[in-house]
Protein backbone atom coordinates (compact mmCIF):
# COMPACT_ATOMS: atom_id res chain seq x y z
CA UNK A 1 0.00 0.00 0.00
CA UNK A 2 1.83 3.57 -0.79
CA UNK A 3 1.55 6.58 1.34
CA UNK A 4 -0.93 8.14 -0.01
CA UNK A 5 -3.44 5.49 0.39
CA UNK A 6 -2.63 4.46 3.42
CA UNK A 7 -2.91 8.46 4.35
CA UNK A 8 -6.57 7.99 2.67
CA UNK A 9 -7.55 5.45 4.65
CA UNK A 10 -6.75 6.56 8.00
CA UNK A 11 -8.37 10.23 7.01
CA UNK A 12 -11.33 7.98 6.96
CA UNK A 13 -10.85 6.28 10.16
CA UNK A 14 -10.83 9.62 11.69
CA UNK A 15 -13.54 11.04 10.12
CA UNK A 16 -15.41 8.02 11.37
CA UNK A 17 -14.22 7.94 14.90
CA UNK A 18 -15.34 11.56 14.87
CA UNK A 19 -18.95 10.32 13.95
CA UNK A 20 -19.01 7.67 16.07
CA UNK A 21 -18.82 9.57 18.72
CA UNK A 22 -20.90 12.17 17.92
CA UNK A 23 -23.85 9.60 17.28
CA UNK A 24 -23.44 8.11 20.45
CA UNK A 25 -23.36 11.93 22.21
CA UNK A 26 -26.40 13.11 20.43
CA UNK A 27 -28.47 9.88 21.47
CA UNK A 28 -27.48 10.28 24.70
CA UNK A 29 -29.28 13.92 24.73
CA UNK A 30 -32.69 13.90 25.88
CA UNK A 31 -33.84 17.54 23.73
CA UNK A 32 -32.13 15.42 20.34
CA UNK A 33 -33.76 12.33 21.48
CA UNK A 34 -36.96 14.48 21.69
CA UNK A 35 -36.35 16.15 17.95
CA UNK A 36 -35.91 12.94 16.89
CA UNK A 37 -39.34 11.69 17.48
CA UNK A 38 -41.02 15.06 16.42
CA UNK A 39 -39.60 14.45 13.09
CA UNK A 40 -40.56 10.88 12.46
CA UNK A 41 -44.43 12.06 13.75
CA UNK A 42 -43.87 14.51 11.00
CA UNK A 43 -43.19 12.54 8.47
CA UNK A 44 -45.78 9.89 9.31
CA UNK A 45 -48.37 13.27 9.29
CA UNK A 46 -47.23 13.89 6.09
CA UNK A 47 -48.36 11.11 5.02
CA UNK A 48 -51.31 10.88 6.26
CA UNK A 49 -52.75 13.92 5.07
CA UNK A 50 -51.20 13.16 1.57
CA UNK A 51 -53.59 9.56 1.48
CA UNK A 52 -57.31 8.83 1.21
CA UNK A 53 -58.70 8.48 5.23
CA UNK A 54 -61.43 6.44 5.66
CA UNK A 55 -63.66 9.08 7.58
CA UNK A 56 -63.15 11.55 4.82
CA UNK A 57 -66.17 11.67 2.97
CA UNK A 58 -65.37 14.67 0.75
CA UNK A 59 -65.30 12.83 -2.24
CA UNK A 60 -63.19 14.86 -5.19
CA UNK A 61 -63.89 13.93 -9.05
CA UNK A 62 -62.43 15.70 -12.12
CA UNK A 63 -64.93 14.73 -15.26
CA UNK A 64 -64.89 14.77 -19.13
CA UNK A 65 -68.65 14.25 -19.76
CA UNK A 66 -68.90 12.86 -23.43
CA UNK A 67 -72.54 13.01 -22.89
CA UNK A 68 -72.88 16.44 -21.96
CA UNK A 69 -75.82 15.41 -19.49
CA UNK A 70 -74.99 18.44 -16.65
CA UNK A 71 -74.07 15.28 -14.34
CA UNK A 72 -71.79 17.96 -12.18
CA UNK A 73 -75.21 20.32 -11.63
CA UNK A 74 -77.31 17.77 -9.30
CA UNK A 75 -76.83 18.25 -5.76
CA UNK A 76 -73.60 17.19 -4.38
CA UNK A 77 -74.54 16.15 -1.07
CA UNK A 78 -75.59 12.43 -0.19
CA UNK A 79 -77.89 11.45 3.02
CA UNK A 80 -74.65 9.58 4.86
CA UNK A 81 -73.05 12.78 4.82
CA UNK A 82 -70.22 12.24 1.85
CA UNK A 83 -70.25 15.13 -0.29
CA UNK A 84 -68.91 15.04 -4.52
CA UNK A 85 -66.65 17.99 -5.17
CA UNK A 86 -66.54 17.71 -8.66
CA UNK A 87 -64.41 19.63 -11.04
CA UNK A 88 -65.04 19.66 -15.25
CA UNK A 89 -62.28 18.59 -17.92
CA UNK A 90 -62.42 19.09 -21.62
CA UNK A 91 -60.58 16.47 -23.08
CA UNK A 92 -58.93 13.28 -21.62
CA UNK A 93 -55.61 15.06 -21.67
CA UNK A 94 -57.23 17.57 -19.32
CA UNK A 95 -58.61 15.08 -17.10
CA UNK A 96 -55.33 13.26 -16.43
CA UNK A 97 -53.80 16.86 -16.02
CA UNK A 98 -56.43 17.66 -12.90
CA UNK A 99 -56.53 14.38 -11.31
CA UNK A 100 -54.39 14.93 -8.19
CA UNK A 101 -54.14 12.82 -5.11
CA UNK A 102 -56.66 11.48 -3.25
CA UNK A 103 -58.97 12.23 -6.18
CA UNK A 104 -60.75 10.11 -8.92
CA UNK A 105 -61.12 11.31 -12.77
CA UNK A 106 -63.99 9.71 -14.96
CA UNK A 107 -65.00 9.81 -18.21
CA UNK A 108 -69.07 9.44 -18.76
CA UNK A 109 -69.23 8.17 -22.22
CA UNK A 110 -71.79 9.24 -24.79
CA UNK A 111 -74.68 7.34 -24.30
CA UNK A 112 -75.11 7.24 -20.12
CA UNK A 113 -77.88 9.39 -20.00
CA UNK A 114 -79.82 6.86 -22.66
CA UNK A 115 -78.84 3.70 -20.60
CA UNK A 116 -80.02 5.66 -17.21
CA UNK A 117 -83.35 6.51 -18.95
CA UNK A 118 -83.59 2.69 -20.23
CA UNK A 119 -82.84 1.41 -16.67
CA UNK A 120 -79.85 0.16 -17.72
CA UNK A 121 -76.36 0.11 -15.30
CA UNK A 122 -74.39 2.31 -17.13
CA UNK A 123 -70.31 2.27 -16.54
CA UNK A 124 -68.22 5.07 -15.96
CA UNK A 125 -64.77 4.93 -16.64
CA UNK A 126 -62.10 5.83 -13.64
CA UNK A 127 -58.89 6.98 -13.70
CA UNK A 128 -56.74 7.30 -10.66
CA UNK A 129 -53.10 8.22 -10.24
CA UNK A 130 -50.99 4.99 -9.72
CA UNK A 131 -49.78 5.54 -5.96
CA UNK A 132 -53.13 4.09 -5.65
CA UNK A 133 -52.96 1.34 -7.71
CA UNK A 134 -53.13 -1.26 -4.92
CA UNK A 135 -56.71 0.15 -4.23
CA UNK A 136 -58.35 -0.53 -6.84
CA UNK A 137 -60.88 -2.71 -6.09
CA UNK A 138 -61.68 -1.01 -3.18
CA UNK A 139 -62.01 2.48 -4.72
CA UNK A 140 -64.40 0.94 -7.32
CA UNK A 141 -66.59 -0.32 -4.93
CA UNK A 142 -66.68 3.38 -3.49
CA UNK A 143 -67.53 4.91 -5.80
CA UNK A 144 -69.98 2.90 -7.46
CA UNK A 145 -72.05 3.02 -4.36
CA UNK A 146 -71.70 6.80 -3.98
CA UNK A 147 -72.37 7.34 -7.50
CA UNK A 148 -75.20 5.21 -7.50
CA UNK A 149 -76.73 6.86 -4.62
CA UNK A 150 -76.57 10.08 -6.22
CA UNK A 151 -78.27 9.45 -9.24
CA UNK A 152 -80.83 7.33 -7.92
CA UNK A 153 -80.02 3.90 -9.40
CA UNK A 154 -77.26 1.35 -9.79
CA UNK A 155 -74.14 2.51 -11.58
CA UNK A 156 -70.77 0.70 -12.08
CA UNK A 157 -67.35 2.69 -11.85
CA UNK A 158 -64.77 0.78 -13.70
CA UNK A 159 -61.04 1.46 -13.21
CA UNK A 160 -58.96 -1.61 -13.62
CA UNK A 161 -55.78 -0.42 -15.07
CA UNK A 162 -56.20 2.94 -16.15
CA UNK A 163 -53.47 4.71 -13.64
CA UNK A 164 -52.30 7.84 -14.85
CA UNK A 165 -48.62 8.64 -14.09
CA UNK A 166 -48.12 12.40 -13.08
CA UNK A 167 -46.78 14.62 -15.59
CA UNK A 168 -42.54 16.00 -14.46
CA UNK A 169 -44.94 19.38 -15.92
CA UNK A 170 -47.65 19.22 -13.57
CA UNK A 171 -47.54 19.02 -9.72
CA UNK A 172 -50.43 16.66 -9.05
CA UNK A 173 -48.92 16.70 -4.93
CA UNK A 174 -46.46 17.76 -2.79
CA UNK A 175 -44.55 14.35 -1.87
CA UNK A 176 -41.07 15.84 -3.10
CA UNK A 177 -41.65 18.81 -1.12
CA UNK A 178 -42.50 16.67 2.47
CA UNK A 179 -38.57 14.90 1.87
CA UNK A 180 -37.34 18.22 1.68
CA UNK A 181 -39.04 19.22 4.87
CA UNK A 182 -37.99 16.33 6.48
CA UNK A 183 -34.86 16.55 5.72
CA UNK A 184 -33.87 19.88 6.43
CA UNK A 185 -35.86 19.85 9.67
CA UNK A 186 -33.96 17.13 11.55
CA UNK A 187 -30.64 18.31 9.97
CA UNK A 188 -31.12 22.02 11.17
CA UNK A 189 -32.38 20.72 14.57
CA UNK A 190 -29.73 18.45 15.26
CA UNK A 191 -26.84 18.75 13.14
CA UNK A 192 -25.36 22.33 14.39
CA UNK A 193 -25.79 20.76 17.67
CA UNK A 194 -22.20 18.87 16.92
CA UNK A 195 -20.99 21.92 16.22
CA UNK A 196 -21.63 24.11 19.10
CA UNK A 197 -21.31 21.10 21.63
CA UNK A 198 -17.52 20.95 19.83
CA UNK A 199 -17.22 24.79 21.01
CA UNK A 200 -19.22 24.29 24.13
CA UNK A 201 -17.08 21.58 25.40
CA UNK A 202 -13.48 23.11 23.85
CA UNK A 203 -12.74 19.72 22.33
CA UNK A 204 -12.83 21.28 18.46
CA UNK A 205 -9.59 23.13 19.79
CA UNK A 206 -8.14 19.41 21.13
CA UNK A 207 -8.87 17.69 17.38
CA UNK A 208 -7.56 20.35 15.95
CA UNK A 209 -3.78 20.60 17.68
CA UNK A 210 -4.20 16.10 17.33
CA UNK A 211 -3.33 14.74 14.09
CA UNK A 212 -6.88 15.61 12.92
CA UNK A 213 -7.30 18.23 9.65
CA UNK A 214 -9.86 20.39 9.51
CA UNK A 215 -11.24 17.99 5.76
CA UNK A 216 -11.27 15.13 8.63
CA UNK A 217 -13.72 17.02 11.13
CA UNK A 218 -16.12 18.18 8.35
CA UNK A 219 -16.25 14.76 6.95
CA UNK A 220 -16.92 13.52 10.53
CA UNK A 221 -19.57 15.82 11.82
CA UNK A 222 -21.22 15.35 7.96
CA UNK A 223 -21.18 11.62 8.46
CA UNK A 224 -22.74 12.09 12.06
CA UNK A 225 -25.91 13.86 10.15
CA UNK A 226 -26.10 11.83 7.80
CA UNK A 227 -27.20 9.13 10.31
CA UNK A 228 -29.88 11.16 11.74
CA UNK A 229 -31.32 12.00 8.02
CA UNK A 230 -30.90 8.43 6.92
CA UNK A 231 -33.63 7.84 9.47
CA UNK A 232 -36.37 10.41 8.00
CA UNK A 233 -35.48 9.12 4.90
CA UNK A 234 -35.84 5.12 5.30
CA UNK A 235 -39.12 6.32 6.63
CA UNK A 236 -40.10 8.06 4.19
CA UNK A 237 -39.35 5.44 1.04
CA UNK A 238 -41.29 2.92 3.18
CA UNK A 239 -44.21 4.77 3.15
CA UNK A 240 -44.39 6.47 -0.31
CA UNK A 241 -42.54 3.96 -2.11
CA UNK A 242 -45.93 3.94 -4.38
CA UNK A 243 -45.44 7.15 -5.88
CA UNK A 244 -42.11 6.68 -6.89
CA UNK A 245 -41.70 5.62 -10.96
CA UNK A 246 -37.76 6.41 -10.90
CA UNK A 247 -36.30 4.34 -7.71
CA UNK A 248 -32.44 5.31 -9.16
CA UNK A 249 -33.51 9.40 -9.14
CA UNK A 250 -34.99 8.91 -6.39
CA UNK A 251 -32.79 8.19 -4.18
CA UNK A 252 -30.01 10.22 -6.05
CA UNK A 253 -32.19 13.58 -5.15
CA UNK A 254 -32.18 12.13 -1.54
CA UNK A 255 -28.56 11.86 -1.38
CA UNK A 256 -28.31 15.23 -2.99
CA UNK A 257 -31.18 16.48 -0.22
CA UNK A 258 -29.32 15.04 2.18
CA UNK A 259 -25.84 16.51 1.93
CA UNK A 260 -27.34 19.58 1.29
CA UNK A 261 -29.01 19.88 4.51
CA UNK A 262 -25.52 18.67 6.08
CA UNK A 263 -23.87 21.42 4.95
CA UNK A 264 -26.53 24.35 5.76
CA UNK A 265 -27.12 22.77 9.22
CA UNK A 266 -22.63 22.40 9.89
CA UNK A 267 -22.27 25.65 7.81
CA UNK A 268 -24.98 27.34 10.38
CA UNK A 269 -23.48 25.73 13.40
CA UNK A 270 -19.88 26.88 12.57
CA UNK A 271 -21.10 30.73 12.17
CA UNK A 272 -23.54 30.90 15.47
CA UNK A 273 -21.69 30.53 18.81
CA UNK A 274 -25.31 29.93 20.93
CA UNK A 275 -28.76 28.33 20.81
CA UNK A 276 -29.93 31.23 21.30
CA UNK A 277 -28.54 32.77 17.93
CA UNK A 278 -29.54 29.64 15.92
CA UNK A 279 -33.12 29.91 16.87
CA UNK A 280 -32.65 33.93 15.31
CA UNK A 281 -31.36 32.60 12.23
CA UNK A 282 -33.36 29.49 11.55
CA UNK A 283 -36.66 31.02 11.12
CA UNK A 284 -35.94 33.41 8.15
CA UNK A 285 -33.70 31.00 6.88
CA UNK A 286 -36.35 28.31 6.60
CA UNK A 287 -38.59 30.77 5.16
CA UNK A 288 -36.30 31.74 2.09
CA UNK A 289 -35.21 28.39 1.55
CA UNK A 290 -38.87 26.50 2.21
CA UNK A 291 -41.75 28.88 1.53
CA UNK A 292 -40.13 29.96 -2.28
CA UNK A 293 -39.78 26.23 -3.11
CA UNK A 294 -43.32 25.10 -2.20
CA UNK A 295 -44.82 27.63 -4.66
CA UNK A 296 -42.38 27.05 -7.63
CA UNK A 297 -44.79 24.74 -9.77
CA UNK A 298 -47.90 27.22 -9.71
CA UNK A 299 -49.09 28.10 -13.25
CA UNK A 300 -49.95 31.37 -12.07
CA UNK A 301 -46.94 32.64 -10.48
CA UNK A 302 -45.11 35.62 -12.54
CA UNK A 303 -42.47 34.05 -14.80
CA UNK A 304 -40.07 36.73 -13.61
CA UNK A 305 -40.41 35.57 -10.08
CA UNK A 306 -40.45 31.77 -11.12
CA UNK A 307 -37.38 32.55 -12.65
CA UNK A 308 -35.72 33.39 -9.55
CA UNK A 309 -37.15 30.64 -7.25
CA UNK A 310 -35.61 28.77 -9.87
CA UNK A 311 -32.42 29.70 -9.00
CA UNK A 312 -32.69 28.41 -5.16
CA UNK A 313 -31.24 25.08 -4.06
CA UNK A 314 -34.28 23.86 -2.54
CA UNK A 315 -36.25 24.27 -6.02
CA UNK A 316 -33.93 22.30 -7.65
CA UNK A 317 -33.83 19.73 -5.22
CA UNK A 318 -37.92 19.24 -5.33
CA UNK A 319 -37.90 19.47 -9.24
CA UNK A 320 -35.60 16.68 -9.04
CA UNK A 321 -37.70 14.54 -6.35
CA UNK A 322 -40.87 15.29 -8.90
CA UNK A 323 -39.34 13.74 -12.17
CA UNK A 324 -38.22 11.05 -9.91
CA UNK A 325 -42.50 10.83 -9.28
CA UNK A 326 -43.41 11.56 -13.61
CA UNK A 327 -43.38 9.69 -16.51
CA UNK A 328 -40.27 10.54 -17.41
CA UNK A 329 -37.13 13.34 -17.13
CA UNK A 330 -36.16 16.78 -18.57
CA UNK A 331 -32.91 16.19 -19.19
CA UNK A 332 -32.55 20.13 -19.57
CA UNK A 333 -34.45 20.90 -16.34
CA UNK A 334 -32.74 18.16 -14.77
CA UNK A 335 -28.88 19.66 -15.37
CA UNK A 336 -30.02 23.17 -14.53
CA UNK A 337 -31.41 21.56 -11.19
CA UNK A 338 -28.44 19.71 -10.27
CA UNK A 339 -25.94 22.54 -11.91
CA UNK A 340 -27.73 24.62 -8.74
CA UNK A 341 -27.46 22.31 -6.19
CA UNK A 342 -24.09 21.25 -6.41
CA UNK A 343 -22.65 24.61 -6.51
CA UNK A 344 -24.59 25.26 -3.34
CA UNK A 345 -22.98 22.23 -1.92
CA UNK A 346 -19.68 23.45 -2.82
CA UNK A 347 -20.38 27.08 -1.05
CA UNK A 348 -21.63 25.55 1.66
CA UNK A 349 -19.36 23.01 2.39
CA UNK A 350 -16.55 25.69 1.93
CA UNK A 351 -17.79 27.84 4.46
CA UNK A 352 -17.60 24.96 6.90
CA UNK A 353 -13.95 24.47 5.98
CA UNK A 354 -13.19 28.08 5.81
CA UNK A 355 -14.55 28.65 9.68
CA UNK A 356 -12.81 25.72 11.01
CA UNK A 357 -9.09 27.01 9.08
CA UNK A 358 -9.76 29.84 10.74
CA UNK A 359 -10.20 28.24 14.31
CA UNK A 360 -7.16 26.59 13.64
CA UNK A 361 -5.30 30.09 12.86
Amino acid sequence: MNARAEKFINSLYIAWAIATKDILDVLKNRSTLINLIVIIGLVVFFYWASTVRPWDKRLEVTIYDESNNGLTDLPTELSDGYSFVFTEADSLEDLQRKVRYEALGVVIPPDFEQVLASGGKPTITGYILWAFRGQVAELEALYSQKFSELLGQPVNVHIGENFIVPDPYVDTSTVNFHILFATLFIAINLVPALMMEEKRTKTLDALLVSPTNEGQVVLGKALAGLFYVLLSGVLFFALYNAYITNWALALFAFLLCALFSIGLALALGSLVQSQQQMMFWMVPIIFLLIVPSFFAGEPFLAPGLKAVIAWLPTTGLVKIYGFALSTHVPLDQLLFSLAVVVASLVLLFGIVVWKIRQSDR
